[in-house]
């Protein structure tokens, strides 16, 4: 071969040669490894072959030839040297356990979830005192009133403990609409040790429901319905249950916060509640136009989306909507508050009274 030999020759004693030859045809070996045992042994083979030559027949840079030449001559190991970063936050008896809790079903632990996610592990693995554990989302808002129309729902937020106490009661309320049920055409495999979950791309159509929810801000409690459609009598229908619920029952003031969308009707809803002559009154607020992470019953329907709607494997609206109603309950079981961090004084040190045309939170 032309050019000068390589730097680093590879000579094999007779063992070293049988483990690499091994290695070399591992199929349950790291790639990685089972390249470097093959680019070894070419070396040792052929130690007129140029590190280029090497890399053509393995599938790697001659720059890879060339520095597991290096590290063999020092240190006979074909495996990554220790990586430098942070040191790790868990034990390896906490990883243990919540690698045990990833491999098992969360119904095993009493919960209503059909699978694990992040958030989820952490919360049982909190809850079972394996760890001791953080969200932040913006969005644009291009509503000329961001200010005016957003004070007053984070006012409501941050004093809903004390209006509680008053018995007035902040409540977001909104609808997850077109929640299809979709049937697998295969059975859903849970996870396991080395296996992630399996679940079958094709799917039946079985319809689809409406979920309508509030949330009791101070309480964390949720009122929850399914509907076949999504107008605003549906919505009306939900109201007249949630004010003639246990949670209405006593109140002196309901602080009802909605978004603009058509299904609450804007123009019209107003009138109908007064019309209802409620034993309580209902004060109206609406938030701005695309500032949906406002509303506290969207981090619900996200919650809703992970643990019940992922993956999406039900067969008829009827066992979605059994599903959903299970999951509710369990969820008011154990009621938690939203921990809401941006207030007002935070809006307007950012905002201050001006109206700019377009705002981000």
């Amino acid at each position: 071969m032309p050019g000068p030999l390589p730097k680093y020759p590879i000579k094999l004693t007779p063992e070293q040669e049988v483990r690499l030859q091994h290695l070399s045809t591992c199929s349950t070996a790291p790639f990685a490894e089972v390249q470097r045992a093959r680019l070894l042994l070419l070396a040792h083979h052929h130690p007129d072959w140029r590190n280029a030559d090497i890399a053509r027949q393995v599938g790697c840079t001659p720059e890879t030839v060339r520095q597991w030449r290096r590290r063999w001559q020092t240190t006979e190991v074909l495996r990554d040297a220790p990586r430098a970063g942070a040191r790790r936050t868990f034990t390896a008896l906490q990883r243990a356990q919540i690698t045990a809790l990833a491999c098992s079903s969360p119904r095993e632990h009493g919960k209503a979830w059909r699978r694990w996610s992040g958030e989820k592990l952490a919360q049982v693995a909190v809850e079972q005192q394996c760890v001791a554990r953080r969200y932040h989302s913006w969005q644009h808002s291009t509503d000329s009133q961001f200010v005016d129309k957003a004070a007053p729902v984070l006012d409501l937020y941050q004093h809903a403990q004390a209006l509680a106490t008053q018995g007035e009661a902040v409540v977001c309320s909104d609808e997850k609409t077109s929640i299809q049920a979709r049937q697998r055409v295969s059975a859903t495999k849970a996870a396991a040790p080395g296996s992630p979950l399996h679940v079958a791309d094709r799917y039946k159509r079985m319809g689809a429901v409406q979920l309508f929810c509030a949330l009791m801000v101070a309480s964390g409690l949720t009122f929850a319905r399914t509907r076949s459609g999504k107008t605003f009598a549906d919505f009306k229908a939900f109201l007249l249950e949630l004010f003639q619920s246990a949670l209405c029952a006593g109140l002196q003031v309901v602080h009802l916060i909605l978004d603009n969308g058509s299904t609450h009707a804007p123009k019209q809803l107003g009138t109908w509640i007064a019309s209802l002559e409620l034993s309580f009154a209902v004060k109206i607020y609406w938030l701005p136009t695309h500032a949906s992470w406002l509303d506290q019953v969207e981090i619900i329907f996200s919650k809703v989306q992970r643990d019940v709607l992922t993956p999406n494997d039900f067969p008829s609206t009827l066992a979605l909507e059994k599903q959903l109603k299970h999951y509710f309950a369990d969820l008011n079981r154990h009621p938690k508050p939203i921990q809401w961090t941006y207030t007002k004084t935070k809006l307007m040190a950012k905002f201050g009274t001006s109206q700019p045309t377009e705002l981000a939170a």
